[in-house]
């Protein structure tokens, strides 16, 4: 069977441990605990083997890796002979582009100068670090582990060794001065040689202790009005230090957009690995379809499960209707828009919203590119829903 143009490819590889679970985390984590490295390398590389068969039963068409992302919890916590072996069995089985962007994220809490010169030395060339606030109270708050000295410092060294440096920090929750939030992000970008910032406004996760929390009266949600202030203020203030927004929480210097986020948002190929990672391939065998791999989260289960050969907990093949209403919401949250010719069938979008939103200058639509109009993207999930109601 003829293969299609090669699609990118990316690699998700999840470690599930941190030093503490966050109260705001819905993500697949869990309280560090010692690993028998071995049958984790053992685990990893199976499925790595699997998905590559994968590739080729799908009639899947790539070149090689364009991007790997080490995810978690946290996997600056990683054993650094796991992450090598990944590395250069990645290297080995997938190829790797020339300009391959390899991440790892990173605590301040769990910052070591000899270990991250190690991790360049092994080929990560990208670092994300989860400083999360740049105030110690609001740390406190966010069950951080780390002080406003630890990210000082976990930064600045960092900046030294590695020549792309990205920042996680939530803001605009119930609390926050907006002020005090103004002087706090203009100085630390004044002090800080930053190539990329996400910046994430606080959101209550089913299943978090802040949920509980919230259901309790305990905390209060923001008003939306000044969500949307700070929203706005921030925006200004990166764009003052020539960062570009080319998604609706993430700013670049130019060149320095993340490769692996925009294979997501653009609905890419991407493979995931480790308790709880999923992947999604799009088949070549058919024009529409779909291919969901989803691990097993807990990780004993999952190392056990995948020790001899891989095993996923679910296999799904999305329909039509799943596939293209995720392409709609993750193509919409970036600045340039989507290109709908990418969707299998064009009237998932309600044509009667479509205009009503583009009469309100809510949306545009040029020449196939659908996008979100500037000051309305931080409303982008009423927006998607709004188009595709029936």
């Amino acid at each position: 069977m003829k293969k299609i143009k090669d699609k990118l490819l990316s690699l998700y590889v999840h470690w599930p441990y941190c030093e503490t679970k966050c109260p705001y985390c819905d993500f697949n984590s869990h309280v560090n605990e010692t690993v028998d490295e071995d049958k984790w390398i053992k685990s990893y590389i199976n499925q790595l083997n699997y998905m590559k068969k994968e590739l080729i039963k799908e009639n899947i068409g790539f070149k090689n890796l364009n991007s790997i992302f080490f995810g978690g919890g946290t996997p600056s916590l990683m054993p650094l002979k796991i992450i090598e072996k990944i590395i250069d069995v990645s290297s080995n089985i997938f190829g790797f582009d020339k300009d391959i962007e390899i991440t790892l994220e990173a605590n301040p809490s769990s910052y070591d100068r000899k270990k991250f010169i190690n991790l360049k030395e092994i080929g990560i060339n990208r670092l994300s670090i989860g400083i999360q606030s740049l105030n110690n109270k609001y740390l406190k708050f966010l069950g951080r582990s780390h002080d406003v000295k630890d990210i000082s410092i976990a930064v600045e060294e960092a900046s030294i060794i590695f020549d792309n440096i990205s920042v996680d920090i939530i803001y605009a929750f119930y609390g926050q001065n907006l002020e005090e939030w103004t002087y706090e992000l203009e100085a630390f970008l004044k002090a800080n040689n930053l190539q990329h910032l996400s910046l994430y406004q606080l959101t209550i996760e089913e299943g978090t202790k802040f949920f509980k929390d919230y259901n309790n009266g305990i905390i209060k949600l923001i008003d939306d009005d000044l969500a949307a202030e700070f929203y706005d203020v921030s925006n200004k203030i990166l764009n003052n230090f020539e960062f570009i927004k080319y998604e609706v929480s993430n700013y670049a210097k130019d060149g320095f957009r993340c490769k692996h986020n925009l294979n997501y948002w653009n609905s890419e190929n991407w493979i995931g690995i480790g308790p709880g990672a999923f992947g999604r391939l799009w088949s070549s065998n058919s024009k529409t379809q779909r291919i969901e791999y989803q691990n097993y989260k807990n990780p004993k289960t999952w190392v056990s499960k995948n020790l001899c050969q891989a095993k996923f907990d679910k296999i799904t093949k999305l329909d039509c209707h799943v596939s293209d209403t995720d392409i709609l919401m993750m193509g919409l949250r970036l600045y340039e828009g989507l290109d709908i010719s990418k969707l299998n069938n064009k009237s998932i979008i309600n044509y009667n919203s479509l205009k009503h939103l583009k009469d309100k200058k809510i949306i545009s639509l040029n020449e196939n590119i659908l996008k979100i109009n500037e000051d309305h993207m931080i409303k982008l999930n009423s927006i998607v829903n709004y188009l595709i109601d029936p």
